[in-house]
């Protein structure tokens, strides 16, 4: 049989590069990297959310503002007492001539002090604030911006309330009306979900090109490697060429695949790890600061918004995504490294390697450039249906837009098939050109030369 003996080279190759310093220096670096990449990714917006519901009044003690003068001067009877006192804050009442002369006090005091002023101007709702200043003060202008945000949300909550608004509806009041705009047949999304499906495609067909391209690369620059030093003469005594490329193949493929693996599981471990630091545990923050629907922030909705539009925009990453991700990333790795077993092999000196690889270089570009330009569009266009059944470019595109929703299982399967039919196409004529080129010596053999000894 043609393929006897591939067994043993492949265990000898995966065995030898899973030894390599390289590849465990390598793996450990990237995989750090990932993790570290995936717990910022998780923890950074939990800051943003943490800082909108201190904004919102979290409950801790931690403004430099101690004491709010406010000056209630409409007919409403506003009461901010409780709010400001779970963010340490104690309001003490004045009059509107009482006030005139407290912000003259202000301006160079001590005191941890603002002053707010509600009135109506213009049938509109208004609150203006001023906080000590001068030398002595050590109040933060942040912190009065914050309470002054808080300030406005209770009064607008308490208004619509003290208007007649029944409390269950309050919530819909505060948040507002959300827009958005979509083609008929389509689901609208969110800015956020917008961003996420724009750069997770970019970044996956990065990270997939990387791997792909760069362990097929190695697979030519080992069948040179030993041809040059005419290791290879000594292996055909005892195995078929075929034999020799698919064990090499295969072993690679499964190195990259399970490096991969590891990297991923690193990032996933770094995410797991942050979790109580992380975005995720940020709901039950948002829905205790809220104390109830008339504390309820367009801030804490803000965040919540955001959690919501992050899990959507990721709903559809399950065991099948995984798989399709698994597969693609074979029938790539396949496709490139049986080209690249091709240009090894057409070489008899290490010094013409690069120019035989550079044939590869441009497919493997191109097939890049068509899986990730069409993503920075950001919408649908006909060049990225297209990336999808190109064999060249559909395994950096084909993992995440399954995954993020843009294509049917039925869609992804037939484009995993036409990718698997090119792949046979191509081991066949591997299979056909090595097969008589492998033993060659002398030049560098251009395509037309190993066609023409293939036949």
């Amino acid at each position: 049989m043609k393929t006897k003996g591939w067994r043993e080279v492949f265990a000898f190759t995966f065995t030898q590069q899973i030894k390599t310093k390289s590849f465990i220096i390598g793996t450990i670096v990237i995989t750090l990297i990932a993790a570290l990449i995936a717990a910022t990714a998780n923890i950074l917006p939990a800051f943003f959310i943490d800082s909108k519901v201190s904004e919102s009044g979290s409950g801790e003690d931690t403004f430099s503002i101690k004491t709010l003068y406010l000056s209630n001067e409409t007919d409403y009877a506003f009461d901010l007492t409780a709010a400001m006192e779970k963010i340490g804050v104690t309001v003490s009442a004045l009059s509107s001539d009482e006030a005139e002369k407290k912000i003259a006090e202000l301006a160079d005091t001590s005191e941890k002090a603002m002053l707010s002023r509600v009135f109506v101007e213009k049938d509109v709702l208004s609150v203006e604030s001023k906080y000590a200043g001068g030398e002595k003060s050590e109040v933060n202008k942040g912190d009065c911006e914050a309470v002054s945000q808080l300030l406005a949300t209770q009064l607008h909550a308490q208004f619509l309330v003290l208007s007649g608004l029944p409390e269950d509806k309050l919530v819909t009041a505060m948040a507002g009306v959300r827009a958005t705009i979509s083609c008929a047949g389509e689901e609208p999304e969110g800015f956020v979900t917008t961003m996420i499906k724009s750069i997770v495609p970019m970044l996956s067909a990065i990270v997939l090109f990387i791997f792909i391209f760069s362990y097929s690369q190695l697979v030519a620059q080992a069948i040179a490697i030993e041809k040059s030093s005419r290791i290879v003469e000594y292996l055909l005594t005892s195995i078929r060429p075929l034999a020799l490329i698919i064990g090499k193949v295969l072993a690679m493929c499964c190195v990259s695949l399970m490096q991969f693996v590891i990297i991923g599981m690193g990032g996933g471990l770094g995410f797991l790890l942050s979790m109580p630091f992380g975005i995720f545990t940020k709901m039950d923050k948002i829905a205790e600061a809220a104390g109830g629907a008339a504390a309820l922030t367009g801030s804490q909705l803000e965040a919540q918004n955001v959690l919501d539009e992050i899990g959507n925009a990721f709903s559809g990453v399950d065991a099948s995504a995984i798989l399709v991700m698994i597969v693609t990333f074979i029938l790539g790795f396949l496709l490139y490294a049986g080209l690249a077993g091709v240009a090894g092999a057409s070489v008899s000196k290490m010094e013409d390697l690069a120019p035989a690889i550079q044939p590869l270089s441009i497919v493997g570009v191109l097939g890049f450039y068509l899986a990730y330009f069409p993503q920075v569009a950001g919408e649908e266009n006909s060049l990225s249906v297209i990336a999808r059944y190109v064999p060249i470019s559909s395994p950096f595109v084909l993992p995440s837009d399954y995954m993020l929703g843009k294509i049917s299982l039925v869609e992804t399967l037939i484009a995993i098939v036409v990718l698997a039919v090119f792949d046979i196409l191509v081991v066949m004529l591997v299979a056909k050109v090595y097969e008589h080129i492998i033993l060659h010596t002398g030049n560098r053999l251009k395509l037309g030369d190993m066609l023409k000894m293939s036949k």
